[in-house]
């Protein structure tokens, strides 16, 4: 896991360039090719558990290879499983359903492990499926679960405390409703933690994502 004080720094964000130019077209080729694939193995709603056991590792599959620079779009691709910051699956029963439980995780790197970057941290909350309310895009919430970036949008910082139901951020204070998109309720921050959309392995017993974050990360 990352010191505080890695924590506490601020994120530098992707140019836009790098977000939109040449290379993000090979990146929508190969998610759509993937796409194709655990399609062809296991339907829509959830994603093969053969898919997920024999690719291990999807960051690559999302486009990004060597020192090719991480943007919100191939951080996770369809089927890339969340894992826990030693490595492990993180299985459906992990958090309580309904306790309202946080935990830190991350995608599964190629080989295996944690991609333990700062922008790729994320953060998998448990509610009851009733729980939520808009702006949360519920068809990207699973069985309680909803994610994430652990990104803060003010400066960057890591969202690693609470405050009552919500996430906040020990740099400068800002609050983000889990169970409302989590939009901004408090601090300095101007935009919500943007959401990842998850769902389940076909025998339901892992949790991956079922594309990528919906919004770019950190601050504007």
């Amino acid at each position: 896991m990352s010191s505080t004080n890695e924590n506490s720094e601020a994120v530098e964000q992707p140019s836009e360039e790098s977000d939109d130019g040449p290379a993000d077209d090979t990146l929508v080729e190969t998610r759509r090719n993937a796409a194709k694939f655990f399609a062809a193995i296991g339907g829509a709603a959830a994603v093969g558990s053969f898919a997920v056991t024999g690719l291990t590792g999807l960051w690559k599959a999302g486009g990004v290879e060597g020192g090719e620079q991480l943007t919100y779009k191939n951080i996770y691709v369809k089927g890339t499983r969340l894992v826990d910051q030693d490595g492990n699956p993180v299985k459906v029963g992990r958090l309580e359903k309904g306790s309202g439980e946080k935990l830190s995780v991350y995608p599964e790197a190629e080989g295996g492990g944690a991609l333990k970057k700062k922008l790729a941290t994320t953060l998998l909350v448990r509610y009851s499926e009733d729980a939520y309310k808009k702006p949360t895009n519920l068809d990207s919430t699973v069985q309680g679960y909803a994610a994430y970036s652990g990104v803060c949008t003010h400066a960057g910082c890591i969202v690693s405390g609470r405050e009552g139901q919500n996430l906040s951020c020990p740099c400068h204070g800002s609050l983000f409703d889990p169970l409302q998109g989590a939009k901004v309720v408090g601090g300095p921050a101007s935009k919500p933690l943007p959401q990842l959309p998850i769902g389940t392995t076909e025998d339901g017993q892992l949790l991956v994502a079922t594309g990528h974050f919906e919004a770019p990360l950190g601050p504007p």
